[in-house]
C-alpha cells in the first residue's frame, strides 16, 4: 500500500507540473503579445494611396478609349454609303426551303 501511495504522489506532481509549466508558458506568450509596439501603417496608407490612385487614372484612360470608340462608330455609322457598281449588285437568288 505504501508503494501505491507513493506512486500516485508521483502522478499527481508529474500532472500539476505539466499543468503549472503550461500556464507559466501561456502567460508568458501572453506578456510578449502585449509588449510589442503597435505596426507602422504609414508605408502601408502610402501604398494603398498608390492603387488608388493608379484604379482611377485607368478608369479615366478607359472611358477615354470608349468615349473614341463612340466617336468612331458614329462617324462610320454616319459616313454615305458607296457607289456599287450595277455588275456587281446581282438580284438575290430564290432559295426553296422545304417546309
Amino acid at each position: 500500500m505504501q508503494m501505491d501511495e507513493f506512486l500516485y504522489a508521483i502522478l499527481l506532481f508529474a500532472f500539476s507540473m505539466t499543468a503549472l509549466i503550461t500556464v507559466a508558458r501561456l502567460i508568458t506568450r501572453y506578456m510578449e503579445f502585449r509588449r510589442r509596439p503597435a505596426l507602422d501603417t504609414t508605408a502601408l496608407e502610402e501604398r494603398m494611396a498608390r492603387i488608388e490612385q493608379i484604379v482611377e487614372a485607368t478608369s479615366i484612360e478607359v472611358e477615354r478609349i470608349s468615349e473614341g470608340q463612340r466617336f468612331t462608330t458614329k462617324l462610320l455609322s454616319e459616313r454615305a454609303p458607296l457607289a456599287v457598281p450595277a455588275s456587281i449588285v446581282r438580284a438575290p437568288e430564290q432559295i426553296i426551303t422545304p417546309h
